[in-house]
């Protein structure tokens, strides 16, 4: 006997309801399904399932068995894709999340460059701000901004960012601009909200080596960083964000940059993989992929 066949054969047995299911499923006669869970069982030395004409139920024993059953399948399954993928060309489903902002800005234009380099990769892309488990969702890859969990993934920083406070030409020629942080409550600003806990980011500046936050006073926040952009670029008020997110408005010179030699270093843009997908040519070939778009972003720095 098989053991890992006999095994597949039960889990199919118990995921179908019924041994002439099962065989239907797995291309099998219904007498080979009943004599490999009955070869199962003789191997244990157990009662998997109790059966009767009408129905059929797993007994305890039957129920731990599954549970060993389906990881053990499924870690020969992900055993088989990473040893055959990492000697073929990139290939296959590629499950991504990232933050929304990452998605629109930076790698959803240049995903024509992607799809044309690896015509056999089919790409499943998800944008948010949620904190996701992507083991249990079934993502390959993970794009992140900001600290990283401690976690079994393995991690690559792809570049740095800066907080840059900013507002439009328009607002400037009506308010004039602040020449130090501290004046920043003489001018309307615009915070951004937390989404969970509600409360006001404090802004971030660093002055000769002396790094310092605080919170300026101002009649509007918002928990969407691009609402927060646009309000900025309309000429509600002076705003601070990541690099990451000013970096069009600040090129196309919607929004001008303030407060330059205060200018503080902002969290990380990092990718996260499994290590047992490591090897799998389909994630390496998006991880490289998207640390050759960052660097050619010049780390999202914001040039003086």
């Amino acid at each position: 006997m098989d053991r890992l066949d006999a095994m597949k054969v039960f889990c199919t047995v118990v995921e179908t309801g019924g041994f002439s299911r099962a065989a239907d499923k797995l291309g099998i006669s219904t007498s080979s399904v009943t004599n490999q869970v009955a070869a199962l069982e003789a191997h244990f030395g157990v009662k998997l399932l109790n059966r009767t004409t009408r129905s059929m139920s797993l007994t305890g024993e039957g129920r731990q068995c599954h549970a060993y059953a389906l990881r053990l399948l499924a870690d020969m399954g992900e055993l088989e894709d990473s040893l055959q993928e990492s000697a073929q060309q990139p290939r296959g489903v590629l499950r991504v999340d990232m933050p929304g902002i990452l998605a629109r800005r930076f790698v959803a234009p240049a995903l024509p460059r992607f799809m044309a380099r690896y015509p056999d990769i089919t790409l499943k892309m998800t944008a948010g701000d949620r904190m996701i488990d992507m083991v249990e969702e079934g993502v390959d890859v993970l794009l992140r901004i900001g600290e990283l969990p401690d976690s079994q993934l393995v991690a690559r920083t792809l570049c740095g960012t800066q907080y840059i406070t900013c507002a439009s030409p328009g607002f400037i020629e009506r308010h004039g601009m602040p020449q130090a942080p501290e004046q920043l409550g003489d001018f309307a600003c615009l915070n951004f909200l937390y989404p969970k806990s509600r409360q006001v980011r404090a802004w971030r500046f660093q002055h000769e080596g002396e790094a310092f936050s605080f919170t300026p006073q101002g009649k509007v926040a918002m928990d969407h960083v691009e609402a927060l952009i646009a309000a900025a670029e309309a000429g509600a008020g002076i705003v601070q964000h990541m690099s990451v997110s000013l970096r069009e408005p600040l090129r196309s010179g919607a929004l001008v940059p303030l407060l330059q030699d205060w200018q503080a270093a902002g969290p990380d843009v990092s990718v996260l993989y499994q290590h047992k997908h490591q090897r799998a040519a389909k994630v390496k070939a998006f991880v490289d992929f998207v640390a050759e778009l960052f660097a050619e972003h010049g780390g999202l720095r914001a040039a003086r």
